[in-house]
């Protein structure tokens, strides 16, 4: 059995029945229970002095303050008691994905809210002898005319340990790079489960980085940038038009007519010679031009289906509370597919981001992720990518770590093999125009971005989890494997111990020195978009 995120426990519900607490008596019952009750003097007395038979004074409070208000003895003034929700870890571990109950305990945010009906059971009814004044129960006097049944347990398919240190982690890097907010998400590769899925944001008034009462890996969009590249990639070796060794011509700037007669320039930052780049180089160099030139390759019908395919542009299907589907419209203008091929112009969630990556790792077939264990093995699974792109492409990431010219050799992890990507993406400016942020910026910069990290960690047995980070809004630096693949590295290597998967056994993989500057795209308009990637 594992170990409980959320439970309930009885506690004392204070109550009084204004009608047995005479004139006289309101001023002395006040003094006594206001700072007790931590309420104000006048709102009680208020209560006390209503024309109702029954009110509330205080509900839930604990059993040392429910035992000192009955020790009073006070006319008109009982207690009874009733189910309050316990999260024994602390705000942070689970509670945005296990949510709230309101004060009648009934479900209103996360996982207490989608299985409400399960959790709650059904109430039951008593009579009960009190004395005149009712500040005390007559012994004997209870009777129970209809038992109440219990509610069911949920069992999450979270890790308390890793949904920790992942918070931990995210809360660290935000705080690190003063981000406006940053997130993870793990899961299991074979089944979907999801093992944590964190958030973390700078509150205003203190500075500080904290834990979100939302989830955002289910409920925050943002444009993802080169983690997109995988299906670029997957789209053309679908077509049978290419394979990971075709040489594909990569230019050192490749215009693209915009509809009032401007061009946008699509470049690779550090790069102002053309370049013969194989497609496997395209995807381990993140090569902006060269992911526009292969979803070209497979055209946009193809690149559009298996975007949808991925499970881009719908809700994961758990129906959390608040989740988003993010944005991915048909490409209408010339700058929308080699835009998107790059993972500029859509929206998405990170929740979705880490399920197409486990659709690769699964050998080309999508499994809806899960946060509870009696959902695994319901849903409907669904072939995306032939098995032979899927090997291919896990080949094609792992270089992205391992490659000396990849882009992500911070995302090693000693003992097992990374196939990943990283992202930097342009965000849209709040006052700006586009991408382009005004001169008010309140963080004096030209750009915001998003750095990220999703990759499957394998060993001799195959894919076994996966981690995505993404950190909003970096300061000092900006490239996914600058600021987002060490805190994946960390989450990967803490989820590995915890999980107790064996090291590969057949040669551990080492990281490689990066030899070459990461790319970008600029444009000589503010319609375009641009992704860095490192």
């Amino acid at each position: 059995l594992g170990r409980p995120l959320a439970y309930s426990r009885l506690a004392p519900t204070i109550v009084a029945d204004p009608r047995l607490i005479s004139t006289e008596q309101v001023p002395y019952v006040v003094g006594q229970l206001a700072s007790l009750l931590d309420t104000e003097s006048e709102v009680m007395a208020r209560r006390l002095t209503s024309d109702s038979r029954f009110v509330y004074l205080d509900r839930q409070v604990d059993p040392e303050i429910g035992d000192a208000v009955m020790a009073m003895g006070l006319p008109g003034v009982w207690s009874y008691e009733e189910p309050r929700r316990e999260h024994p870890n602390g705000d942070c571990t689970g509670l945005s994905l296990m949510g709230r109950v309101d004060i009648d305990h009934l479900g209103i945010s996360g996982l207490e809210k989608i299985h409400n009906e399960t959790l709650t059971g059904t109430p039951g009814t008593r009579a009960v002898e009190v004395s005149a004044d009712r500040s005390a129960t007559i012994v004997g006097g209870q009777q129970v005319l209809e038992p109440a049944i219990p509610g069911e347990d949920v069992a999450t398919t979270l890790d308390r340990d890793i949904q920790f240190k992942a918070q931990e982690l995210i809360e660290a890097t935000v705080a690190q790079f003063d981000a406006d907010l940053g997130m993870a998400i793990v899961t299991r590769i074979d089944d979907g489960s999801v093992l944590a899925a964190v958030g973390a944001v700078v509150d205003e008034e203190t500075g500080i980085a904290r834990c979100t009462s939302n989830n955002l890996p289910f409920t925050h969009t943002f444009e993802p940038g080169s983690t997109m590249k995988i299906i670029s990639v997957a789209a053309a070796l679908e077509s049978g038009a290419v394979d990971p060794y075709t040489r594909i011509d990569v230019p050192a700037e490749k215009p693209y007519p915009v509809d009032d007669g401007r061009v946008f320039l699509l470049r690779d930052t550090g790069r102002y010679e053309d370049r013969e780049y194989t497609t496997s180089e395209i995807l381990i160099r993140s090569s902006n031009v060269g992911s526009s030139t292969l979803a070209e390759v497979a055209g946009p019908d193809a690149v559009w289906d298996l975007m949808h395919g991925f499970g881009f542009g719908s809700s994961s299907g758990i129906d959390f509370p608040g989740e988003s589907a993010g944005i991915l419209e048909p490409f209408l203008s010339t700058v929308a597919l080699p835009t998107a091929s790059y993972g500029q112009g859509v929206s998405v969630t990170a929740a979705q981001v880490i399920e197409s990556f486990n659709t690769v790792a699964n050998g080309g077939v999508r499994l809806p992720l899960s946060l509870t264990s009696a959902e695994l093995g319901t849903k409907a699974s669904e072939r995306v990518i032939s098995e032979q792109t899927s090997d291919l492409l896990m080949d094609m990431m792992q270089g992205v770590v391992e490659h000396e010219n990849g882009t992500g050799p911070n995302a090693a992890v000693r003992g097992y093999t990374v196939s990943g990507k990283t992202s930097t993406a342009w965000q849209p400016c709040e006052g700006g125009v586009a991408y382009q942020c005004g001169e008010d910026d309140p963080d004096g910069r030209a750009h915001h971005y998003t750095s990220g990290f999703a990759g499957i960690i394998s060993n001799d047995q195959g894919p076994q989890f996966s981690v995505y980070v993404m950190i909003d809004n970096p300061m000092g630096a900006k490239f996914g494997n600058e600021v987002a693949a060490p805190a994946f590295a960390e989450i990967a290597a803490y989820t590995a111990r915890q999980l107790q998967i064996p090291q590969v056994t057949s040669g551990v993989t080492t990281t490689a020195v990066r030899a070459e500057t990461a790319v970008t795209t600029t444009t000589t308009t503010t319609l375009a978009s641009e992704s860095q990637d490192g």
